[in-house]
């Protein structure tokens, strides 16, 4: 029997990159991100590990990329999604078309892979597992997340919801909150004057995102916690 396959969505440098790297050894990996570079780079340096460019935000290319992954690989046992858009600016600033993009990415392509990936319960494994990256702006965000908290409230209100529908039938679902500055170029530039102690680390979000796939119960929340937490 071949091994399962787990499907990240949202390869980036940081936590996407991370979490590829500790499944690749026990997984057939699908990684998908807009951009080709890195993910053609890691399916090159990765064992069995397969790169699919597509904006998730563009719902005919994700159509597309979710049926080649159907086809070509079946239903993943493990998926990741690791998307995320946002609108910043005040109330009178926000940009109407970066807030529904926001949906789109957020919210619109989550339901849009569960449709694709499992069109009913019949086509659900036993202990498939999605978890979604997240943040504390899907709880109690502070006012400037404006632009981000809505979608990313309606995301895990989605997961949720999904998870009450599909978990008896083997679908359960994860939203798994990063709460602190990961340690990357944009969070850098942010927090210039912050110790690396201040950042939380790739490979630690990736190691316990990874234990959480692996729990014997799925958490419906999870968390990892760093020095520039929300209280």
């Amino acid at each position: 029997m071949g091994k399962a396959v787990a499907l990240i969505i949202g390869v980036g440098a940081a936590t996407g990159q991370a979490v590829c790297r500790a499944l690749a050894a026990r997984y057939t990996l699908v990684m998908v991100a807009r951009s080709e570079g890195l993910i053609t780079q890691l399916a090159n340096e990765l064992p069995d590990a397969h790169a699919l460019a597509c904006d998730v935000a563009d719902r005919e290319a994700w159509q597309a990329a979710l049926d080649v992954i159907r086809s070509r690989f079946g239903a993943p046992a493990r998926i990741l999604v690791n998307t995320e858009a946002a609108a910043w600016g005040a109330y009178n600033e926000l940009s109407l078309e970066q807030l529904s993009k926001s949906f789109d990415v957020n919210v619109v392509s989550l339901l849009q892979l569960v449709q694709t990936l499992f069109p009913d319960q019949t086509h659900i494994r036993q202990d498939t597992r999605i978890m979604v990256s997240s943040s504390p702006a899907a709880y109690t965000p502070p006012a400037r997340f404006l632009g981000l908290a809505p979608s990313r409230v309606a995301q895990r209100v989605l997961a949720e919801l999904l998870h009450a529908n599909l978990a008896d039938a083997g679908l359960k679902f994860s939203v798994f909150s990063i709460n602190g500055a990961i340690d990357e170029p944009k969070m850098r530039a942010a927090f210039p004057d912050q110790p690396t102690a201040f950042f939380i680390q790739p490979a630690d979000i990736a190691t316990e995102m990874v234990r959480c796939f692996d729990a014997e119960t799925f958490e419906l929340a999870a968390e990892i916690r760093g020095q520039s937490s929300f209280a």
